[in-house]
């Protein structure tokens, strides 16, 4: 099941996929002989990762978001010599979740980041990067991810096509200025070279094709 955050956007919910496999709860007088129960009580016991997944899920609920990432933490931690990669990037995609709740940014890009390494095909993780990186006006960062996302769960289309063009103009009004600045850099790392003798880049005429889109640098004496 899908847990149901904030909001119904998709960005906006915690995963708790990992607990449609969990049809019991181990009694506590569990024969920890058996290979097969002692692997159910590590997988759902009170100290196992699914456990502090809930317990964070629960105060995700409550709006208890420091403390939430509380919980996500210690089931990473318990994670740490697991092969369980779908549930470890759950995880991170839930703390960045709370990262994003208390607007810490950076923090959730850097989880939804560490979750799209261990499942590259999680589309959610990539919705919620799209959020912080538009929230740090990094707008191209972000378009890119919400196309990702969209490409991997073409039912997010209707939802999020309006965002979409509108973070398509703002990363290449985004692209457009950084094109300045850095040919306002090169340019003066060119004067500063060609000073020494005796030019400038003002020697030099650049024409663009319209046709190609390519230039053409022709030397003109002073």
């Amino acid at each position: 099941m899908e847990i149901e955050e904030v909001s119904d956007s998709p960005q906006n919910t915690v995963e708790d996929d990992a607990l449609k496999f969990h049809t019991s709860t181990p009694t506590e007088d569990t024969n920890l002989d058996d290979p097969e129960l002692s692997k159910t009580e590590d997988l759902f016991g009170s100290s196992s990762p699914l456990f502090f997944k809930e317990k964070g899920n629960e105060c995700y609920r409550d709006n208890n978001f420091t403390e939430a990432i509380d919980w996500y933490t210690r089931a990473l931690t318990r994670l740490e010599f697991s092969d369980n990669d779908v549930l470890r990037s759950q995880l991170f995609c839930n703390r960045a979740a709370c990262y994003q709740a208390l607007g810490d940014w950076e923090a959730s890009i850097s989880d939804c980041t560490d979750a799209l390494c261990f499942d590259e095909s999680y589309p959610k993780a990539y919705l919620r990067r799209s959020v912080a990186f538009e929230k740090t006006k990094s707008y191209q960062k972000s378009h890119s991810d919400l196309e990702k996302a969209l490409q991997l769960d073409p039912s997010f289309e209707p939802k999020y096509s309006a965002k979409k063009a509108q973070l398509k103009k703002l990363a290449d009004v985004e692209f457009e200025s950084e094109k300045e600045q850095m040919i306002g850099k090169l340019k003066d790392l060119g004067n500063n070279l060609l000073g020494k003798i005796g030019l400038s880049l003002d020697n030099f005429k650049v024409q663009k094709n319209p046709e190609t889109g390519s230039y053409n640098i022709q030397f003109q004496q002073q």
